[in-house]
Formats: C-alpha cells, sequence, structure tokens
C-alpha cells in the first residue's frame, strides 16, 4: 500500500469515535469527510465517554444473498410481509429479511426500505458484568482497542464469540468475558425474534490523549495491517484519510479495501464512485453510485455522486433530477459555500442538458469542472 509514512508513539491497536447531536462541517474539507458529516447531522449517535464498553453494532452490510429483479419485487415483498403477518418459524423469518432486503437493496423497492426501517428493531442488553481492564493500561496511558464479534440469538444470548481486532491477552479476555455475560431483548423483525451479527468495542482513550492527524493515519495503518479482515479497522483508515488525506493515492485503496469486506455499505461505494467519476471512469462509478443512492437516500452527497455519474453517462433527465434532489436535501443551517456548490451544479445540468446530450468521455466532460469543482 501507498500510505504516508508517519511514526506514531506507544500506541497498540484501536479507534474510537465520540459522536455528537447535529454536527456542521468545517470548511475545507473533501467530499468523503462531508458525506460522512451529512450522515452524522442526519444519524447523531449519543456521547460516548472516553474509557467505555462500546455500543452494540451490527456488521456492516456484506449484501444480500437473495437475487430480486425489479419486476420480481413487489410480488416478493407481499409475500414477505404476509409471511411476517403470521406465525412464521424463525426460517421463515429469516428468509423474509433476506426477501426484503433484496428488494430494497437490489430492486430498488422503497416499500421494502421503509418497511425494514419501520419493523426491524435491534436488540437491547438488559444485563453484563463489566470485566475492567487491568489497571496498568490505565496509569501507562496506553491507547487500546479490542473488538468482539458475535450473534445475539433469539433467546437473547451471544453465542460464537470472537476476537475481530486484539491488543493483549488481558485486555481481550476480560472483553471476551464481558461479552458472554451480556443477556439482549432479541432483535425483532415485524415483531418476530430474528438473530443477527453485532461488535462490541471496548477502548482505553482519554481526554489527554490527543492524537494528531499523522498519529491518527499511523493508528489506522496499523490496524488494518494487523486486522486485514476488520471492517471497523478499514472503515477508521478511509474516514481518517478524508478527513486529512483525501489527495492521498492511498485513500482510494483505503475504500477499496471497506468497500471489498462491505460491498453494500453506501458511504465507502459513495466515495469510490465520485473519486472515479471524477476521474472520467464512469461505467466502474455507475454500480458503486447506485449503492449510494439507494442506501443513503436522504444523504445530498449520496444523491450528488449518483447525479454525476447520470450526467456523464449522458442520463441527463435523471442527472438534473438527482441534483435537484440533492439541492433540496442539504439543510438550511448547512454552510453557504457548498449550498451554492450544490445549486451552481443544478444549473450547469439543466442548461447543458437543454442545448444537447451531456458529455460522456474525461475530454467531453472537460467543460463541466465549473459545475463539479474539488470540494473544498
Amino acid at each position: 500500500m501507498r500510505f504516508a509514512t508517519v511514526v506514531l508513539g506507544a500506541v497498540l491497536l484501536g479507534l474510537t469515535a465520540c459522536g455528537h447531536s447535529r454536527p456542521l462541517p468545517t470548511l475545507p474539507a473533501s467530499h468523503g469527510q462531508l458525506s460522512w458529516d451529512m450522515d452524522q447531522y442526519l444519524n447523531p449517535r449519543p456521547y460516548s465517554p472516553p474509557v467505555y464498553l462500546g455500543v452494540l453494532a451490527p456488521r456492516r452490510d456484506t449484501g444480500p444473498s437473495v437475487s430480486v429483479t425489479a419486476e420480481e419485487a413487489p410480488a416478493i415483498f407481499a409475500e414477505a410481509t404476509r409471511v411476517l403477518a403470521g406465525k412464521p418459524t424463525e426460517e421463515q423469518v429469516r428468509q423474509a429479511q433476506a426477501d426484503l432486503r433484496a428488494a430494497c437493496v437490489l430492486a430498488d423497492l422503497r416499500q421494502a426500505c421503509d418497511f425494514l426501517s419501520e419493523e426491524f428493531e435491534p436488540p437491547v442488553g438488559y444485563s453484563r458484568v463489566v470485566h475492567e481492564f487491568p489497571h496498568e493500561v490505565y496509569r501507562k496511558k496506553t491507547l487500546a482497542m479490542v473488538i468482539v464479534g458475535f450473534i445475539v440469538g433469539t433467546n437473547g444470548r451471544p453465542r460464537d464469540i470472537r476476537l475481530v481486532e486484539s491488543a493483549t491477552d488481558a485486555l481481550d479476555q476480560a472483553v471476551l468475558r464481558t461479552v458472554a455475560s451480556m443477556r439482549f431483548y432479541p432483535a425483532t423483525l415485524a415483531g418476530h425474534p430474528i438473530e443477527g451479527y453485532y461488535t462490541v468495542k471496548r477502548d482505553t482513550v482519554t481526554s489527554e490523549m490527543d492524537l494528531t492527524p499523522e498519529q491518527e493515519l499511523a493508528w489506522g495503518i496499523a490496524r488494518v495491517k494487523s486486522f486485514p479482515n476488520s471492517i471497523d479497522a478499514w472503515g477508521h483508515l478511509a474516514r481518517a484519510m478524508a478527513r486529512d488525506r483525501a489527495e492521498d493515492p492511498g485513500y482510494e485503496e483505503a475504500l477499496r479495501g471497506l468497500n471489498q469486506l462491505s460491498p453494500e455499505y453506501w458511504w465507502s461505494a459513495t466515495e469510490l464512485a465520485w473519486l472515479y467519476a471524477r476521474a472520467g471512469r464512469h461505467e466502474e462509478a455507475a454500480p458503486l453510485a447506485l449503492i449510494g443512492r439507494r442506501r443513503a437516500r436522504d444523504n445530498a452527497y449520496a444523491l450528488e455522486t449518483s447525479a454525476l455519474v447520470a450526467f456523464h453517462q449522458g442520463r441527463c433527465q435523471q442527472a438534473v433530477q438527482e441534483q435537484r434532489e440533492a439541492v433540496m436535501k442539504l439543510p438550511a443551517e448547512w454552510p453557504r459555500e457548498e449550498r451554492e456548490r450544490f445549486q451552481r451544479t443544478l444549473t450547469t445540468y439543466q442548461e447543458k442538458c437543454a442545448t444537447g446530450p451531456a458529455p460522456a468521455s474525461p475530454q467531453a466532460a472537460s467543460t463541466l469542472d465549473a459545475a463539479t469543482p474539488e470540494v473544498p
């Protein structure tokens, strides 16, 4: 990997993310940072204390296991909801969930997406025995992270517990014992219990550990090198680079690593599509942009990316429609420069689409540079 060489102090492994409600971006910022900020704005995370047993998080979507066409989707949706309205078995509930996800993701059936959003309830923990990290971690101010993956069964008990990322044996065992002691009200779909894979993180980040951008980047690189199959590690690295090194060739590599492990994750798909479209690689960008548009319908940057790809592929009507929707979805309090940029792009699409076909090659697209500049 062609990542920048940096030096990191006494760090084991890890990542922390402290959520704040309704954050607004600070310009200049990359497209990836802005789309991430928009997601945080739309889906504010509760504040996390410096040292905590992480919030239960679902594994990043690896894509539906069922193939569904747009023509088949309405019938599949009707059958899945009919099954869930009765007294289905556990297997029938899992199959209905798979069918609904395929209808949503592959066939873009809004009814299926809305049903999953409204009728799925994640598991809720009600009991655990916390096994604290060894005291030397705090005394030495060691930065450490342990991630444990497991399945929450329909009986509310964790099973198939395994380490996704590890630190030292003492730290690992503390988290493993804690997870084994957890008890949950299981996840439900339309009121029916359903199992699922989740992760728990435990870190030792404190307010005194103020990492520089170089240290944060080195931390992310260390994690993906040590745990190349950790979605969380690749997400950490990609987000760090989106914030501080979006022009580095390693940013695309980090996004690709995340996308390979989680093909249906909207953020990495959207940002890869943006990079590819800017480079004139429109055929590669198109399926990725579609994922972003389907999975992040309310994120203006996912819509902007899809519109950009559509424009360069000659789909003028779609480009104008999606860019207009993107303009409308920008919050009123979003930075003025960004709202003006979105409007300028819409105006350019409208003007160029009114006078002839949209450019379909990097050379023909050169006149669009003013409409889709590098994000400040």
